[in-house]
């Protein structure tokens, strides 16, 4: 949480301000500290599952990825961990307020890409994307399960 908290801080200071030394060293910080649970074996859910695809096969950067991704993922899973995403929304500065919104107005305020059409993908490849999300090590691991194609077309439906 605190390395979030300190990409939330640095981040638009060095959109900003790319020689604000200060506001780097939060991304720096930020970026080593959220690396450590990845590191330790926390896995990954469907955002970075479905990221590995539009990588690969229409080879979106792993960047842009993220940010179309990851707030329609985590309102998709919202049902399942609600106190979790209040952790996210509390640690970008934004407390009782829904994390995936928290996060999108983040990535607009960055400037980057926040749907799958600004990237280029239209609802004709969601079909593949879905069966080849599947085979990727973390659909299946995300935290609301995730047992077909079908439920990664929702979650594609909602970053459309």
């Amino acid at each position: 949480m605190h390395g979030l908290a300190l990409l939330t801080r640095g981040l638009p200071r060095v959109k900003t301000d790319p020689t604000d030394l200060e506001a780097r060293l939060d991304c720096q910080m930020g970026s080593w500290l959220s690396m450590g649970p990845l590191a330790s074996g926390v896995p990954m859910g469907a955002s970075h599952g479905i990221g590995y695809v539009l990588g690969a096969a229409f080879d979106i950067p792993h960047g842009h990825t993220s940010c179309v991704m990851l707030p329609a993922v985590m309102r998709w899973n919202l049902p399942v961990n609600a106190e979790r995403q209040a952790l996210v929304a509390a640690a970008m500065g934004h407390p009782g307020e829904d994390a995936g919104d928290v996060l999108d107005a983040f990535i607009a305020n960055l400037g980057m890409p926040r749907s799958l059409g600004a990237v280029q993908i239209g609802s004709d490849s969601f079909a593949r994307i879905a069966e080849e999300a599947m085979a990727t090590p973390w659909v299946p691991r995300n935290p609301r399960p995730i047992v077909g194609p079908a439920q990664v077309r929702e979650i594609l439906d909602l970053a459309a």
